[in-house]
């Protein structure tokens, strides 16, 4: 076969297996059943092309020890679970890490990534104007009419948007960016704030809140009194029903909030009794009926808290690993902002710490790590980081 012929070739190899991880990224902000076919075509394809040589082959991570160790703990748990069979059922997320890896060899180029990113501003900023009219429409969830976009839920929606406006402020916010990208940007920001708040999640509320912080102490730092200042007055100006969703979320006797606490309380139960490796990975459901507090009414299979539910579910072990695997994806992402990475990258990078800061908060409300959405649009941006950091580092 002549150069022209190989050349041809490998460039049809990498078109296509790009073709498939842009609907991968296109589809995280739409739909899961859409996300997961085109993770699975971008593995197979990435896999296929790798073993002839016409993709680049995949090499080690910082990041490789942490997932390996949380997985086997995860495993672990699962196997001298009382429910093997269900536990075993409940590790299927955990194959959505590879998402990181599919993201973090697929993004050969700079070239490439910043493609990658123009897809995921058009459909994330396509997904939050979708999210908007729902609400406008009076299509929305309950007495609020709550947006959950495309999704099936305004929680989900809630933490898909707070991803998304982290990444897009910080690129809207970024010095050094082009006015093209930072038009697009800000837009594309404005319309995912918009689509959050019409959420109405308030764990998301809180997390956007910190992911902004994040954003200005690290881009525009001079901005952060106003921010506060801006909030502040955001919130009073709302419309009442408006302000006593906001007001809730530090009233003790809210009914959701009692919820919560109810929900610590017995899943602190279900933890002493089962510390080292927990109960599996199983829905709580029955387990928490039997350690409910008095008074309480309400059964639900997870316990809205990311690290109780982690500990609940593998153990104290688990939870360390979980923890490590967190901390792994700080230090890739903070990493990257001590690297002379291009403005475009560097206002990324720290738009991805952001969203790993709100991600951290909205999960002490919520049982996000478990919501596949959300966590593989979290995996995205950390495999992109990674990307990043090969590139930079080669």
């Amino acid at each position: 076969m002549s150069r022209k012929s190989l050349a041809a070739s490998a460039g049809g190899a990498t078109a296509a297996f790009y073709a498939a991880l842009g609907a991968f990224v296109f589809f995280t902000t739409f739909s899961i059943a859409g996300t997961q076919t085109a993770l699975g075509a971008a593995i197979l394809l990435y896999a296929v092309f790798a073993l002839r040589g016409r993709l680049p082959a995949p090499r080690r991570t910082p990041l490789d020890a942490p997932v390996l160790l949380f997985a086997l703990v995860s495993l672990a748990a699962a196997l001298f679970s009382d429910e093997p069979v269900e536990s075993l059922r409940g590790l299927k997320n955990l194959l959505l890490v590879a998402a990181v890896y599919l993201v973090a060899f697929g993004v050969a180029t700079r070239t490439a990534g910043r493609r990658l990113f123009a897809v995921l501003l058009v459909s994330g900023a396509a997904s939050s104007l979708f999210g908007v009219a729902v609400f406008l429409l009076g299509r929305g969830e309950g007495t609020l009419g709550r947006t959950p976009g495309t999704f099936s839920t305004a929680m989900t929606f809630g933490g898909i948007t707070l991803v998304l406006s982290s990444l897009f402020a910080a690129v809207a916010l970024g010095a050094g960016v082009g006015k093209r990208t930072r038009a697009a940007a800000l837009f594309a920001s404005a319309a995912s704030l918009a689509a959050l708040f019409f959420s109405f999640t308030r764990s998301s509320w809180l997390g956007m809140v910190a992911a902004l912080a994040v954003v200005l102490a690290i881009l525009r730092r001079r901005l952060l009194v106003p921010f506060a200042a801006a909030l502040v007055l955001f919130a009073v100006l709302l419309p009442a029903r408006y302000r006593e969703r906001v007001e809730s979320i530090w009233n003790p006797s809210y009914r959701t909030n009692v919820q919560r606490i109810e929900l610590a309380r017995g899943g602190w139960s279900i933890f002493k009794e089962h510390p080292v490796l927990g109960v599996g990975t199983r829905d709580l459901a029955g387990l928490y009926r039997e350690h409910m507090p008095p008074g309480a009414v309400h059964v639900h299979g997870h316990l809205h808290n990311v690290f109780l539910q982690i500990a609940v579910q593998t153990g104290v072990v688990g939870l360390a690993a979980f923890l490590y695997l967190l901390v792994s994806f700080v230090v890739l992402v903070a990493g990257n902002l001590k690297l002379d990475l291009p403005p475009p990258e560097r206002a990324f990078a720290a738009g991805s710490l952001a969203a790993l800061a709100g991600f951290v908060v909205n999960g002490l409300f919520e049982w996000n790590f478990g919501d596949a959405e959300v966590v593989t649009m979290i995996y995205v941006v950390v495999g992109a980081n990674a990307a990043l950091r090969r590139m930079r580092l080669q």
